[in-house]
C-alpha cells in the first residue's frame, strides 16, 4: 500500500511540473495585432467626397492572426 502512495505522489509531482511548464506556453502563444497608426484624421471634408485610407498592421503574436469581422465608425 505504501508503494502505491509513493508512486501516486511521484506521478502527481510530475503532472504538476508538466502543467506548470505547459500552461504559460499555451497562455502566451496567441496572435496579437499591431497597427502602425490606429487613428487617421481626414480633417475637414466636403459632403459627398470619396475618401480612402489604408491602415497597415502586422501580427506581432506567435500564432496565426485571423480577421473575421471589420467595421468602421
Amino acid at each position: 500500500m505504501e508503494n502505491n502512495a509513493l508512486w501516486y505522489n511521484d506521478l502527481m509531482k510530475k503532472f504538476i511540473l508538466i502543467m506548470a511548464l505547459l500552461v504559460p506556453a499555451l497562455v502566451y502563444a496567441q496572435p496579437s495585432i499591431t497597427f502602425q497608426d490606429e487613428v487617421y484624421d481626414f480633417g475637414e471634408v466636403l459632403q459627398g467626397a470619396e475618401l480612402e485610407h489604408t491602415f497597415e498592421f502586422s501580427n506581432s503574436g506567435t500564432e496565426d492572426l485571423e480577421i473575421k469581422k471589420v467595421s468602421t465608425s
